[in-house]
């Protein structure tokens, strides 16, 4: 079979992006990127027939190419409508969006703007910290985090994240404090729990002693404790790394966690994984995808497939009921419609005229709950 392969540059936010798709016979399955410079930003990975026809194979790849192409485009044409209004919520969903395709500068910029338009959106001081994080930037993420703290001194998230910048100082007091304070906060936050456990077992490997610090053996059980617990929240695939490690530190070899924790991290603890909220509601939003229902529907399978690997997820379960809601509000239209096709057809249809003026006037409170619910 001859190699199949497309290569194309777009011209987006006074960026250059190249795009390259190609179809591996060996793994039967269509590979698509978008770079930036030498910076990969979007990969996806399709599986497809490998007894598939040439011609259905190509025409396939042509599609995807083009998809992948029409993403970035859409991605920087809702950039510009963002800039046209001023609504820090959507700042924050932008940043997040481009923080998942690491374009970080371009995140950080929006949820500066975010913070400015209102300085009391301690969620986009979280998602600035992060943006900080994944540079490497650890000081001026841990005052972010701090400051975000101080808007907001319930949110497990700020506490969580600044316990691990903390952690990557070497701080490991500070990381230790700053994660229970989360743990407080929300019991189950599988992250916090992983977070913990490492930063415990890095304190018995650095031979880190001080007030503030367990001694060795109660940092293991601590470990311990926290790990197995992370290891009950988090996707049932990870179990047989967690029962390795769980064994490492039973017979007092630590040193081989590390490399089992960042094996989990890597493949299932990814923060964007399942965060496609964002994503949706800009398109939702700005990109003319309000009224799309296979757009709507094929949002509400990932939900769906979602919960089932993360059950105790909470914000997947709120995404899920925003949808549903926008699906109601779509069927709700469409019945506005047909009753007024109905008096179109008859006009002297009586009950379509009742029918349509009950669903108006009872329906605008629907309609209003549904945009403050996305405001």
């Amino acid at each position: 079979m001859e190699i199949l392969g497309l290569k194309s540059e777009v011209m987006a936010g006074n960026k250059r992006f190249l795009v390259q798709t190609n179809y591996s016979s060996s793994a039967e399955q269509f590979i698509s990127t978008i770079s930036d410079s030498d910076k990969q930003i979007i990969k996806k990975e399709i599986e497809f027939e490998k007894e598939a026809s040439l011609d259905l194979l190509k025409e396939t790849m042509n599609s995807i190419h083009r998809e992948m192409v029409s993403e970035m485009e859409m991605l920087f044409y809702i950039s510009d409508k963002v800039k046209t209004i001023k609504h820090p919520v959507s700042n924050n969903k932008l940043g997040m969006v481009f923080l998942k395709r690491n374009l970080i500068d371009e995140a950080i910029l929006e949820f500066k703007i975010a913070i400015e338009l209102d300085p009391n959106f301690a969620e986009a001081y979280n998602n600035l910290g992060l943006a900080y994080l994944l540079q490497e930037n650890y000081k001026d993420a841990i005052d972010i985090f701090n400051q975000g703290i101080e808007k907001n001194a319930k949110y497990a998230d700020l506490f969580n994240n600044l316990g691990y910048a903390y952690y990557e100082l070497g701080e490991y007091s500070s990381a230790i404090a700053n994660l229970n304070k989360s743990l407080e906060i929300n019991r189950d936050y599988a992250e916090a729990h992983f977070n913990l456990g490492q930063v415990l077992l890095k304190a018995i490997v650095e031979g880190i002693e001080g007030e503030d610090i367990p001694t060795p053996d109660e940092c293991k059980n601590l470990a311990l404790e926290h790990l197995m617990t992370a290891g009950e929240l988090m996707p049932s695939k990870n179990l047989t790394y967690f029962e390795t490690i769980y064994e490492h530190i039973g017979n007092d070899d630590i040193q081989p966690t590390f490399d089992l924790l960042d094996i989990i991290k890597a493949g299932s603890h990814d923060r964007f994984k399942i965060d496609f909220e964002n994503e949706f509601y800009l398109k939702f939003m700005f990109g003319g995808k309000g009224k799309d229902d296979e757009f709507i529907a094929n949002y509400s399978d990932v939900l769906l497939k979602a919960i089932e690997d993360n059950p105790k997820y909470a914000d997947l379960h709120n995404n899920l009921g925003i949808v549903n809601l926008i699906q109601c509000r779509n069927l709700f239209l469409k019945a506005l419609d047909e009753f007024r096709q109905a008096i179109k057809v008859n006009p002297s249809f009586k009950k379509a005229e009742k029918n349509l003026k009950l669903a108006e006037n009872d329906g605008k409170g629907f309609l209003i709950l549904l945009r403050a619910i996305l405001k």
